[in-house]
């Protein structure tokens, strides 16, 4: 019985610590917000140590978290993959900022249903999608970000929006990375110069992963030679710690100039 318990604290200490470390250090990330009308976006950004001493405008990245990591605290949206961009290889490696907004509770990066086997683009954009692209403009504008080098990477309805971004405004981003997200199939055409990495699991319950492969399928159909589409035949909807631990990918994406 007593090594019976000692094991479950054990197992116990274990799920925390792996809890705890989903989190980084928030000291590392400056705290604003984006306030227009009635709507407020809470972001974070990070200045990668490769970028600390640099005076010149730096590569963006855009990071959209999922639906559970929605609301006003400005901390949940660091629950998955942040962790991955502070990565010593990458950050001592690479010049960069990161963006990482919050949508609020209820709210969309993209306001279309998940579980759809397709949507069609609303004509306008989400006011939370649009608060993260002026905050774009906004960088952009005081010289911080490089307009040549802006990428957007999203998870889950963090995938969605980043299909909407790219749909809307194509001409702001250098590259991507979907994750088990879905677009609109429509504006494939609007996307072919934009290399985009597509990832999906196989299993997911929660976002059919015929939306990544019909995003892909269009996209090579509109001409896009730099679209690539991995899929994770045993894994379902969390595929994003598999899909960061890929290969190269960091030297992708910021190897890619608009």
């Amino acid at each position: 019985m007593k090594h019976f318990l000692l094991l479950l604290l054990a197992l116990m200490a274990g799920t925390y610590l792996q809890a705890q470390e989903q989190f980084p250090d928030t000291s590392l990330f400056e705290a604003h917000h984006h306030i227009e009308g009635n709507d407020t976006i809470p972001y974070r950004l990070y200045r990668s140590e490769k970028a600390d001493t640099m005076t010149e405008a730096l590569p963006l990245v855009i990071f959209l978290h999922g639906a559970g990591e929605r609301g006003n605290d400005n901390c949940m949206q660091f629950k998955h993959c942040i962790k991955c961009f502070l990565d010593d290889t990458v950050t001592s490696r690479y010049p960069f900022l990161l963006m990482a907004p919050q949508c609020p509770n209820e709210r969309r990066w993209a306001n279309t249903d998940w579980s759809l086997p397709e949507h069609k683009m609303d004509s306008v954009p989400t006011a939370e999608l649009r608060g993260v692209m002026a905050v774009l403009d906004s960088l952009i504008a005081c010289g911080s970000v490089d307009a040549s080098h802006v990428y957007i990477c999203g998870i889950s309805m963090g995938g969605y929006g980043t299909w909407d971004a790219l749909q809307r405004w194509p001409e702001k981003f250098a590259a991507a990375i979907a994750i088990c997200g879905g677009g609109d199939p429509a504006y494939a055409h609007a996307m072919k110069d934009i290399p985009i990495y597509i990832f999906h699991g196989m299993r997911d319950g929660a976002v059919m992963p015929s939306r990544s492969i019909q995003m892909y399928d269009a996209l090579r159909g509109a001409g896009n030679e730099e679209a690539i589409l991995i899929t994770y035949p045993e894994l379902g909807h969390v595929c994003w710690n598999e899909a960061f631990s890929t290969p190269g990918l960091f030297k992708w994406l910021f190897g890619k100039r608009r």
